[in-house]
C-alpha cells in the first residue's frame, strides 16, 4: 500500500479490521496444494569495510532503527553479498514477515511469467471480459475500456484505497464489489493507488493460466530465485489477494531486488525476461513528484516505484508500513527494512525508515 496518504474517518477502523482480517484468512493460506518447499537463495557473507562501506554509520543505523521501536529488520547487501543485519521485536533471519505491498512488485514478476508462457497475450486485454457475470445492467460504459495495463499502472480509474479498501474487504465478494466503484476518471487518465486493482490483476491471472497462482509462481518464479513463500492470503472466492499479504524473510525478500537488478538473472540464469525488467522498471508519470521527505523525483512504473535518495537513482519494492525492497543500480546496493503494520493510514513510519537510509546506509559508502 502507498504511504503518501491523507487523513479520513477511517483511521482507526483500518488497523483494526486488518487485524480480524489476518485471524480470519490466515487458515486460508495453509490450504495449498502442497507444502511449500523450504529454500533459501545462498547470499555470500562478507563485511562492511570489505565491500566498501564504513560498518560505525551502519551500527548507527542499526541503533537508530531500534529506537524507531517499529522496524523489525534492516538488512544491507551490497556487491551481492549481505554485509550486515539486525533484527528485532522478536524477528531473526529465518521469521517469515507479511511484506504487504512488495507483493504487488512480486506480482509483476508473475505477470512478466504469464506472458513469457504464453497464458497472457497482452496487457491490452480487457479486464471485464474476465468478468461477464459482474457486467450489470447501466454499468458504467467506461469499464469496459479497463485494461491489465491499468491495473498494473493503478490507472483503473477508482478512488485511492483509503476512501474504498475496508468497505470492500468488509463485503463477501470482492471481485464484484470492486467492479462496481464508481470512476472519478477515465481508464488510463490519472494514477491512484489502490490495492483493489492489483487483487482483479490476481484473479485474472488465476483464471488465464487455469491451475492454482501459488503453484506457477513457486514453479516459474520463488523456486528458481532460490526463495520460500511461507503464506499468501485467499479472498472469500478463493482467489490470492494480490498485491498483498505475502510472507518472506528478509533474505529471500532481498533476492527480488538482486534479481532486477540483475535484469532478471540469477546464477547465469535468466529468471524473469530482460525486457520485462526493463518495461516494468519504466516511468509511467509524465513529470516526476518533488519529493517526500529525503525521497526525490519518485514515479510509478509497472507495480514498482523509483526516485532518489541523497542523488542516487533507486528502484523500489514498497508495502505498507515500512516493508522495503530498496534497490541502488549505480552503488550495487540493496537496503530491506520490514516494520510492524497494524497502524492506520495516517501513521507515517516509512520517511523515518528512509531518513535513516538516507542519513547513514549511504553516507557509509566510502568514496
Amino acid at each position: 500500500m502507498f504511504v503518501i496518504r491523507t487523513e479520513t474517518d477511517k483511521q482507526k477502523l483500518i488497523s483494526i479490521f486488518f487485524s480480524i482480517l489476518a485471524v480470519l484468512l490466515f487458515s486460508s493460506c495453509n490450504d495449498n496444494p502442497s507444502e511449500p518447499v523450504n529454500q533459501n537463495y545462498v547470499w555470500e557473507i562478507s563485511s562492511p569495510e570489505a565491500e566498501g562501506m564504513d560498518s560505525q554509520r551502519i551500527d548507527s543505523a542499526f541503533i537508530h532503527s531500534k529506537n524507531l521501536g517499529y522496524v523489525d529488520g534492516l538488512l544491507i547487501i551490497r556487491n551481492g553479498k549481505i554485509v550486515a543485519e539486525k533484527y528485532f521485536n522478536g524477528y531473526d533471519q529465518n521469521t517469515a514477515h507479511n511484506v504487504k505491498s512488495v507483493s504487488k512488485s512480486f506480482l509483476s514478476a508473475i505477470v512478466g511469467l504469464a506472458l513469457r508462457e504464453s497464458y497472457l497475450s497482452s496487457l491490452d486485454l480487457k479486464v471485464l471480459d474476465y468478468f461477464p457475470e459482474y457486467v450489470y445492467q447501466g454499468i458504467d460504459e467506461r469499464k469496459k475500456d479497463v485494461t491489465i495495463k491499468h491495473l498494473m499502472t493503478m490507472r483503473m480509474g477508482i478512488d485511492t484505497e483509503e476512501n474504498n479498501l475496508l468497505d470492500v474487504l468488509n463485503t463477501s465478494n470482492w471481485i464484484k464489489t470492486t467492479i462496481e466503484l464508481p470512476l472519478l476518471s477515465a481508464p488510463g487518465e490519472k494514477f491512484r493507488y489502490n490495492t483493489l486493482e492489483t487483487h482483479l490483476l490476481s484473479a485474472i491471472l488465476s483464471k488465464e493460466i487455469k491451475m492454482d497462482l501459488l503453484e506457477f509462481a513457486r514453479k516459474y518464479l520463488f523456486e528458481p530465485m532460490g526463495i520460500t513463500i511461507h503464506n499468501w492470503m485467499k479472498d472469500p472466492q478463493g482467489y490470492y489477494f494480490g498485491g498483498s499479504e505475502m510472507y518472506f524473510t528478509p533474505r529471500n525478500m532481498a533476492v527480488l531486488g538482486y534479481l532486477y537488478l540483475n535484469k532478471g538473472k540469477l546464477n547465469g540464469k535468466q529468471i524473469v525476461p530482460s525486457e520485462w525488467v526493463d518495461l516494468s522498471l519504466t516511468k509511467t508519470w509524465e513529470k516526476d513528484s518533488k519529493e517526500w521527505g529525503v525521497l526525490k523525483d519518485y514515479n510509478y512504473g509497472y507495480l514498482w516505484w523509483f526516485g532518489k535518495i541523497n542523488g542516487y537513482n533507486m528502484f523500489w519494492a514498497l508495502g505498507y508500513g515500512g516493508q522495503t525492497v530498496l534497490t541502488f543500480p549505480d552503488l550495487n546496493l540493496i537496503v530491506v527494512t520490514t516494520a510492524g503494520y497494524d497502524i492506520g493510514w495516517d501513521v507515517d513510519q516509512e520517511r523515518p525508515i528512509l531518513e535513516i537510509v538516507s542519513k547513514y546506509v549511504l553516507p557509509a559508502i566510502k568514496k
